[in-house]
């Protein structure tokens, strides 16, 4: 048994090419070979031509030491036949680097551990290319918003007849714009232009967009004033609505009237009835979005109607910027 033992072992070292255990299965003479293909990785670089609206949220902010194909792959050949795959496995994506766990720096990188919203995808919150969006949102250069606003009230002439000439909806099945976060239009305009987030009627309006008409839009429309709605509540109604809204005000404020997180939406001066359908959408599961699911389990058809009239009858504040 000895005798064959070393015997394989020699075999083993006999036949086992200098080259295996620095390229592997691949014979020497490949090696060339594979290293003279085109490099699959083609830097973030050659992102900025075609997708400038998300390369300036990643160029700006931490992830900008994360090349764009870590997270969507290496695609050859892209534009064109290759084609950039979107990440369906956040969680899995983000706890390369934010699985809190012995020996990774607490300082330069934000660790979380199991007990960070479990069972809630991390996009639900984060924006991935931008993860942590300052109080100055994407647009913080001062002497160019004045010009962004102006272009907005220009480009905002198709969105009156629904949303108002000011952001004021004219029905309150729909959304009101005005002195909503900044951010958080470009986002939601963005998502629609995508298709990330499905409508009807607002997708092909938002596709027809360019990134400099969803700049100015969201620039003009978070600058107005926003307004109290007509709606109130009194007595135990608003009692349990303030209870029921202090669960929120992590995440939209007090009152809904926004973070200096401003990926977020500010509810405050919504209009109730689209509140109200909104908020039915995320508990029913019909709009996805997992943390808001997890906030509105439990509450009846009645408590969101409830929860809609108080935001929709607080009072504005000047927009977080």
């Amino acid at each position: 048994m000895a005798v064959a033992v070393v015997a394989a072992l020699g075999a083993k070292s006999y036949f086992t090419k200098d080259s295996f255990y620095r390229f592997g299965h691949y014979r020497a003479d490949s090696v060339p070979q594979i290293a003279a293909m085109a490099t699959s990785f083609q830097t973030s670089k050659t992102c900025v031509t075609c997708h400038s609206l998300r390369h300036e949220e990643w160029s700006g902010q931490v992830h900008k030491v994360v090349i764009c194909e870590v997270c969507h792959g290496a695609t050859p050949g892209h534009p064109g036949p290759g084609t950039v795959s979107i990440p369906a496995e956040a969680e899995r994506l983000c706890t390369q680097c934010h699985e809190k766990m012995p020996g990774r720096p607490l300082t330069s990188i934000r660790q979380v551990g199991p007990d960070h919203h479990p069972g809630a995808s991390c996009i639900a919150c984060h924006n991935p290319h931008a993860p942590k969006i300052p109080t100055g949102g994407i647009m913080a250069v001062a002497d160019t918003h004045t010009g962004l606003v102006r272009a907005g009230a220009t480009a905002s002439a198709p969105c009156a007849a629904c949303h108002g000439p000011d952001g004021h909806s004219v029905n309150p099945d729909w959304p009101n714009l005005a002195g909503q976060s900044e951010t958080y239009i470009v986002r939601a305009l963005a998502a629609l232009r995508v298709g990330e987030r499905k409508s009807e009627v607002m997708g092909p309006m938002a596709q027809a967009l360019t990134d400099a008409d969803v700049r100015s839009l969201a620039a003009f429309f978070s600058s107005q004033r926003c307004a109290a709605g007509a709606g109130h509540l009194s007595g135990a109604d608003l009692e349990a609505a303030r209870g029921q809204a202090r669960a929120c005000a992590t995440c939209h404020g007090e009152g809904g009237r926004g973070t200096t997180n401003a990926s977020l939406p500010r509810l405050a001066g919504q209009n109730a009835s689209y509140l109200a359908a909104s908020l039915k959408g995320f508990a029913s599961g019909q709009r996805p979005g997992p943390i808001m699911q997890a906030a509105l389990k439990g509450l009846t058809e009645s408590d969101l109607d409830r929860l809609a009239t108080y935001y929709a009858s607080q009072s504005c504040v000047a927009p977080i910027r």
